[in-house]
C-alpha cells in the first residue's frame, strides 16, 4: 500500500474507532424499567418518578415488557435495568429461559441491575416469603445475583390489597454520612449471611441487624438489591390512606437522608449524577 494510502486508512481507522467508542459511551444512556404481570402499579410510579427526576437529562428512563426483555434489542443502550416492586412469581413466568439469560448477560457484561423489594427476591439463588402462611412462596430463582435466600417479610404480615403491611422503617447504613435513613418498606426481604458471600457487601441493616440493602459485583456488572423502597418519594404517598398517614411524616423528616442513600446507590451502579 502507497504511504499516502496507508495514511488514509489509518486516519479513517482511527475516525472510526474514536466514534464507536464514543457511541458506546454516549449510547448507554437508558434506564429501563421492567413493566409487565406483577409489577405494582404504585411502585412503577414511584420508580418513574423518582429516575426521572434525581438523574441528569443525559438519561432516558423507559419502560420494557417481557417481550422486550427477550428480544435483547435494549441492552445495546441500557445504563440500568431496574425490577420494581410487587410479586415476583409472575416476573418468573413471564421471564424464565430466555428473558432471565439476557439480563444476566447483560450483567455480565458491564451492565448495572437495580432489584426493589419483588425485584429484590427475583435476583436471590432462593426465596422464601411468608413460609408456612396463607402467602407462602419458596422456591429457586435463576438470575440468582445474590448467591444465597432472600427472606421476608421483615417487619409485618403483608397483605396485598391494602397498605396495613407498610411501614417508616429505620435502615442502618454502613455510608460515613449519614448513619441511618428512614424509607418506606412493605414486605421486602433481608439477605441471609450476605456479609459472607464473595463480592457481595452490605450497604445497610434493618433495626434487627439483617441485612436490607446489598451491593454485588457480578462478572463486569453491577447490582444492588434491596428489601426497602428508597426510591419511594414520600410526597407520592395517599396522605388520605389511613395506613399511611403516620408513615408520612416520618418519610418527609428523613427525606434529605433518603436522597442522600439514592445517590450512593446510583454510584454502586456506575451511573453518571452529575448534570
Amino acid at each position: 500500500m502507497k504511504p499516502y494510502r496507508l495514511s488514509l486508512f489509518f486516519c479513517a481507522l482511527s475516525i472510526i474507532l474514536f466514534n464507536s467508542t464514543a457511541f458506546t459511551k454516549t449510547n448507554k444512556n437508558i434506564i429501563y424499567i421492567y413493566q409487565d404481570e406483577g409489577v405494582s402499579p404504585h411502585a412503577l410510579l414511584q420508580a418513574m418518578h423518582t429516575f426521572q427526576t434525581i438523574l441528569p437529562p443525559s438519561y432516558t428512563v423507559k419502560t420494557i415488557n417481557a417481550q422486550g426483555v427477550i428480544k435483547n434489542d435494549w441492552s445495546r443502550d441500557a445504563a440500568l435495568f431496574i425490577m420494581p416492586g410487587g410479586a415476583d412469581t409472575p416476573y418468573t413466568q413471564k421471564l424464565n429461559g430466555a428473558g432471565n439469560q439476557q439480563i444476566k448477560n447483560f450483567v455480565q457484561h458491564g451492565g448495572s441491575y437495580l432489584g426493589l423489594c419483588a425485584g429484590a427476591y427475583y435476583a436471590a439463588s432462593s426465596i422464601e416469603f411468608d413460609k408456612n402462611g396463607p402467602l407462602e412462596v419458596l422456591g429457586t430463582r435463576e438470575l440468582a445475583f445474590f448467591k444465597g435466600k432472600t427472606i421476608g417479610p421483615v417487619l409485618s404480615t403483608y397483605d396485598y390489597t391494602t397498605e396495613s403491611s407498610a411501614r417508616a422503617a429505620k435502615i442502618n447504613l454502613t455510608l460515613s454520612n449519614p448513619k441511618t435513613a428512614t424509607v418506606y418498606y412493605n414486605g421486602g426481604g433481608y439477605f441471609e449471611h450476605a456479609d459472607t458471600f464473595k463480592n457481595t457487601s452490605v450497604l445497610g441493616y434493618y433495626a434487627n441487624q439483617q441485612p436490607a440493602i446489598i451491593t454485588i459485583n457480578d462478572g463486569q456488572g453491577h447490582v444492588v438489591l434491596s428489601g426497602v423502597h428508597f426510591e419511594y418519594d414520600p410526597a407520592l404517598l395517599d396522605s388520605h390512606n389511613p395506613f399511611l398517614v403516620k408513615l408520612i411524616p416520618e418519610l418527609q423528616a428523613s427525606n434529605q437522608q433518603r436522597l442522600i442513600l439514592l445517590n450512593e446507590v446510583l454510584k454502586q451502579l456506575h451511573l453518571n449524577t452529575s448534570p
